[in-house]
Order: C-alpha cells, then structure tokens, then sequence
C-alpha cells in the first residue's frame, strides 16, 4: 500500500508538471497590446519658487520615463505593469531665470507618450507669462555687463542706464562740446539656457535717432555655446526714427533650443555721425510668433465713399462690420500704425442709421481683436499723464445697437488727448457734425491724427508707448439729394493739440477747405467723389470753404 500511494503521488505530480508545461506554452503565444494612460493629459505651470506636482498613470506592462531634465525630480520614474493608476510626483527646484519646459516621454515596449512640464519664470509679474528671457530695464542695467571696445578718452562711457527714460542708452555724442566721436560698445546679456526642443521667439523694443546708417550703428548679435557672434539683422522699416519706441521686430529662435546663448546690442559711431540708441524690453519668449499680415487695399474697389487713399505702405485698411436687424453694416475703416500704436485715420458714414439711440454708451474697453492684445493699444484705463481716452469714432455716432457701440471702445479706435482739447473744442466739433448728418442723408467722415514730429509718448494700460498727436483732423463729406444748390458738400478741420480755452465754440477758426487738409496732412480724401459726379465737380466740392458756405452753421 505504501508503494501504490508513492506511485500515485508522483503520477500525480507528472500531471501537474505536464499541466503547467501546457500552460506555459499558451501563455507565451498570448500578445499583451501595450497600453498607458496619463491623467491630467496637460499639467497646471509649476511656480517659479519650485514644489511639488502630482500626475498619475496607468501602465499594464512596465514602464520607464525619460526625458527628466536636471532641475526636475520625478519619482518614481519606472515601475511595474498594472490595472491600477500610479502616482508620479514630481518635484521642481527654485527657478532663477527664464520660463523652462521638459518633456517627459513614459514608456512601455514600444508604446509612448509625452508629458509637457512648464515651470514659470522668476522675472516678476510684469514679464510675458512666457518669458524664457526678460530684461525690461525698467530701474538698472539688469544682468547685463557692457564691453566697451573703443571709447574716446573725452566719454567717460558709451552704453549707461537711463533712469529718464527707464532703458539703456548709447550714444559717442556729447552735448557739451555738439561732437560726435568714433566709437564701439557691446551691451551683452547673462547666458541664456534654451529650453531643448521649445519652439521660441526673440524681441526687443527700442527708439534713438541721428544715425549715419542704422543697420551699420545699432546691431544685434547673439552666440551660441560661447562660440562667434552671429548677427540678426534688423529690417530697416524696423529703425527708429524718432524717440518712440517701436518693436525691432521678431526672430526664430527654434536653431538655438537647447543651447545656452547670449544676446548683445552693438553700438558703433563715428567722427561724423554718432546717433543715439535706447534700448528696452528684451525678451526671448516660448511658442512661435505669428505675425499679422497688413492688409493693402485699394480704396476705389470698396466704393465706399469715405475712404481716403494709402499715403504710407506700412499703415493697412482694417475694417469692422457689426449686425443690426438681419442686416450687416460697416462701423468703421482705419489705417493702423504699428510704430505709434495710434491710427492714423478712422473713416466712417454717418446716418440716422447709425446715430438713432437704442442702446446705452457701453464702455466696453477692448483691444481690438483684429490684431489681437500684443499688437493692439490697450485702453483700459487713462493714459499716463492724465491723457484722456479720446475716440476717433465717437461711441454716440454709434447707440443703434449694443455691438455698434461696443466697437468704438477698440484700443484702434482711442487716442491720447489732452482732457482740455478732447471736453473742449473736440467734443463741440464731434456735436456739431453730428447735427449736420442728422439733417443730411449720409455723411461721411474721416477722423485723425498728425504723428509726424511728435516727441511725446504715454503709456497704455499694458504699459505699451504710445505717441501722442501734435493735431488731429476731420474731412466731412455731406450728401443731401434735396439740397439742388449743394448735393455734395465737404469741409476740413484742423486743431493743434492744446487747450483753445475761450476759443472752444470757435469752429469757423479751425475750419477749412479739403483741399487745404490734403496738403497740411499727407492724405488724399474721397478718392471715389470723382467717379461719382465727375473730376471737375468732385475738384470743385473739395476746394469749397466751409467758413463761407450756410452748409456748415460756422
């Protein structure tokens, strides 16, 4: 019996071994598909001081994460295959310096995919939120250093901070002697770390004038790994030409992710001519810079009777249209410019379409989405310098309906103007051209403003410079069909930027003929009233005197 039960006890465990073997061999042949799942699928930006974030994964293989760059803790970075999620934390060191991005791949034979992890920036709340480098100059030199090649024994220095103007300046020119020496200085930026495989841009904003040849005096230069200069050439439309600071423009940096960089401003003169440069808001930031097209129009083919010819290449026509009663209308056409920040000119018809009260002054202060919040003036709040937010358009030409109005508020539409001028004569000649459309079919308006010589500059809610006027203007264009004696009729309105006091109902003073207006502003009015009653009729309506004429009540 005990010979029977050892038998049948190692009969038994041959079947076993036989079993497992035939188990064995099953699930060898069954292929596992591989499968990951990441909750959040994007993380919140880390602070800039450093912590802790969490995301979680589930695996059913094991898996690795790589991808961990050194300033990012990321535990654990592997584990087993399993039904249930797994929490990663990841732990960020304290950023001292621009925006930093990394991106985690986790892996499982052959299978992937990638987490982004962003850690803000240390360079305060006034830096683009995606800042990989910021230097706005705003009260020192930052970490920058200066490397003076020549500097002539007469100047103590070439490049220095400009507590005035709240930027770097250089200049070889000395006001007490009027010379101008030869010399060369480059202002040069701390080392720069680029996010590997980051997508980025670089700009910088600056003014200056007096150059012999800008893009030979005032260049920029960046170097890679600590290797040669290479230069970024500034487009000459993108020189300052006046002491308002204008963006240089905007550089793809994709070629330099990965690498540690530096940035440097060269400034060069000579015994002839020694210019002055102001430089500010330098910034490499993340993402790709997309730029707005400015669009070339000619003004004949809209048929719009208010629009006045392109006289600058570098302003475009934009257009705004609003809905009323199943209807499109057009509210207004302006010609922007990016180097002021300002349009140059707002035209509009005026009817009791338009002007009929059904709605409240909205205030609705925007940008104007047309050209988005970076392009666009913001108008949020007053101006500094207590400049009052004045429209070109005015938000009570525009009560028919609440998106009419709303319009007007665009950052396009308001300008700089001084409290005295725009509750002054301004407002008495907006008044007054409205109760001359009133009792007139159309009328059509162009309103705007003279930026040529003006050395002002506020600043925008954004804290963007914007120019402030020297004068504005207004063309009007009156079209009354009963009216045998003047069917057409026009007048121009000129006034210089200041505060006309006693004289602020005295519109006759500011008022004359358009084509006195055409030769005082650059512009070419109503370019379409010709092809509408002939070349001679239209010459003689833009040569009429407004002051002379019952038309115009002055």
């Amino acid at each position: 019996m005990k010979l029977m039960s050892i038998f049948m006890a190692v009969s038994a465990m041959f079947v076993m071994s036989v079993a497992c073997d035939k188990k064995s061999a099953i699930d060898d042949s069954f292929e596992v598909v591989p499968s990951i799942k990441i909750s959040p699928v994007e993380l919140p930006v880390m602070n800039a001081a450093g912590g802790n974030m969490n995301f979680s994964l589930t695996a059913n293989l094991d898996w690795v994460i790589s991808g961990i760059p050194d300033w990012l803790a990321v535990s654990p970075s592997s584990g087993e295959g399993s039904r249930y999620k797994q929490t990663v934390v990841l732990t960020a060191q304290p950023n001292k310096a621009g925006l930093r991005e990394a991106v985690l791949t986790v892996s499982v034979d052959g299978l992937s995919k990638d987490i982004k992890v962003i850690q803000n920036h240390s360079f305060g709340s006034d830096a683009p939120e995606n800042a990989i480098f910021y230097e706005p100059f705003t009260s020192s030199i930052g970490g920058f250093t200066i490397k003076d090649v020549n500097v002539p024994q007469a100047l103590s220095f070439v490049w220095e901070y400009s507590d005035q103007y709240k930027c770097m300046k250089a200049t070889a020119y000395e006001n007490a002697t009027t010379k101008n020496y030869a010399s060369e200085s480059w202002l040069i930026s701390p080392e720069i770390e680029m996010p590997a495989g980051a997508e980025s841009y670089f700009t910088f904003e600056h003014a200056g004038g007096y150059f012999g040849n800008a893009s030979n005096e005032a260049t920029v230069w960046v170097s890679k790994n600590g290797g040669d200069w290479e230069e970024l050439e500034i487009e000459s439309k993108n020189y300052p030409t006046s002491w308002t600071f204008i963006s240089a423009g905007n550089w793809d940096m994709d070629a330099y992710a990965g690498s540690k960089i530096k940035i440097a401003f060269r400034y060069s003169s000579t015994s002839t001519k020694a210019g002055t440069w102001e430089v500010r808001n330098v910034a490499i930031l993340s993402g790709e810079y997309s730029e707005v097209q400015v669009p070339v129009a000619d003004p004949t083919k809209a048929d719009w009777m208010e629009l006045p010819a392109m006289n600058n290449s570098s302003y475009g026509y934009y257009a705004h249209h609003f809905s009323m009663k199943n209807q499109v209308y057009r509210n207004y056409s302006f010609a922007w410019s990016q180097q002021d920040l300002v349009s140059v000119w707002v035209a509009y018809p005026l009817c009791k379409t338009y002007t009929e009260k059904n709605v409240d002054r909205t205030d609705a202060w925007a940008y104007d989405p047309i050209l988005g919040s970076e392009l666009s003036a913001a108008p949020f709040s007053y101006y500094a310098g207590d400049y009052a937010r004045g429209h070109q358009l005015p938000s009570a030409d525009r009560l028919c309906c609440k998106e009419a109005n709303e319009q007007t508020f665009y950052g396009t539409n308001i300008i700089p103007q001084l409290n005295e001028h725009n509750e002054g004569i301004w407002q008495n000649l907006e008044n007054h051209i409205r109760s001359i459309a009133n009792s007139s079919d159309t009328t059509y308006v162009v309103t705007g403003s003279v930026v040529q010589g003006a050395d002002e500059i506020t600043e925008d809610s954004d804290g963007k410079s914007i120019t402030v006027p020297v004068a504005f203007f207004k063309a009007v264009l009156r079209y009354k069909k009963s009216d045998s004696a003047n069917v057409w009729s026009a007048a121009g309105f000129y006034t210089e930027h200041k505060n006309y006091g006693s004289q602020n109902s005295n519109l006759k003073a500011i008022s004359m003929s358009i084509d006195e207006l055409e030769t005082k502003t650059g512009h070419d009015f109503f370019v379409n009233l010709a092809a509408k009653i002939g070349a001679d009729n239209a010459a003689a309506v833009e040569s009429q005197n407004p002051a002379s004429s019952s038309v115009w009540g002055l």
